[in-house]
């Protein structure tokens, strides 16, 4: 019987052991209040994490320099404004046209 005692005893002393501040707020149905800034400082840290793998995995993957890149985008602009210049003067000749 006095065995028995002292197993219930330690197993209620490790119990006792393992209670925190968490699980007794949350048996009172309470909950511990987190600040703004925390929350923000959270959110901004994981938005930071984000632009660096994802910054990562663009010069990872890219299969270009940057300065090969920024070359084609720039020939590729100057032929697409010069298309569209065509169709608008193309345009603009039209509406000069007589109507029938």
């Amino acid at each position: 019987m006095v065995k028995d005692i002292r197993k219930q005893g330690l197993k209620a002393w490790k119990y006792l052991n393992d209670i925190d501040k968490d699980d007794v707020l949350e048996a009172l149905g309470l909950e511990e209040r987190t600040s703004p800034w925390a929350t923000a400082f959270g959110t901004i840290g994981i938005f930071a994490l984000g632009c660096l793998v994802g910054a990562g995995i663009g010069l990872a993957f890219a299969p270009k320099s940057g300065e090969e890149f920024r070359n084609e985008v720039g020939e590729r602009m100057k032929r697409k404004a010069d298309e569209l210049g065509g169709m608008a003067q193309d345009y603009a000749n039209r509406s000069q046209m007589p109507v029938t």
